[in-house]
């Protein structure tokens, strides 16, 4: 089975980097611009999806629509693809939270997987629901044939993804590069584990 994992176009609060979490924003006119192109690459690969899931965030649904107005499919929101929340911290950037909670958001960074933003997730919740989803998606992986799968979801949820799936090690979520905004990820099982791969050649620009 092919997942080929986007990460969302930018927005203003990506470009001020702010922790944007469950926050409803919209592309900026940069964001849309990086998904039109991430959209005329993946056409370039010749590959058609079986189906494009997306999280039902603004920012995710607009890059799937993109994305998948080249083939005309319809993309199917997932809840279970969003962002982890940051509850109190959302529109914060990093220097203002250490301002502010300094301690508590130090507790975070150190162990994230049990504390969380005020009012927001843990990474273990994060993981529960994702990976929730995701057996599940791959319990139809035979319906898809040789089709390549399209996510179009968040930097935390690929990351989660990286760490977990592929490494097999869901505490090094913090050592993954992650995407930037308008990128992707092309995992293939191999019947044992998952790798990454290259869209094809000539996917990289140069």
């Amino acid at each position: 089975m092919k997942l080929i994992w986007l990460r969302h176009g930018e927005t203003q609060s990506n470009r001020q980097g702010a922790y944007l979490g469950h926050t409803d924003e919209p592309l900026s006119d940069a964001g849309i611009a990086q998904a039109e192109r991430l959209a005329r690459r993946l056409e370039e690969t010749g590959d058609v999806p079986a189906a494009i899931y997306t999280s039902d965030l603004k920012r995710c649904a607009q890059t799937a629509e993109i994305v998948a107005r080249r083939w005309g499919i319809k993309p199917q929101t997932v809840p279970a693809l969003r962002e982890l929340s940051f509850g109190g911290w959302e529109g914060l950037t990093y220097e203002e939270l250490m301002r502010l909670e300094p301690e508590r958001a130090a507790r975070w960074y150190d162990d994230p997987f049990t504390h969380s933003p005020p009012n927001g997730e843990s990474l273990r919740e994060l993981g529960q629901r994702v990976d929730g989803w995701l057996g599940s998606l791959l319990d139809e992986a035979a319906s898809f044939g040789e089709q390549p799968v399209v996510l179009v979801t968040h930097g935390g949820v690929i990351r989660w993804f990286q760490a977990a799936w592929m490494e097999r090690d869901p505490n090094r979520y913090w050592q993954q590069e992650g995407l930037a905004h308008g990128e992707a990820l092309v995992a293939v099982w191999n019947g044992k584990r998952w790798r990454q791969e290259p869209l094809r050649k000539g996917w990289e620009e140069g």
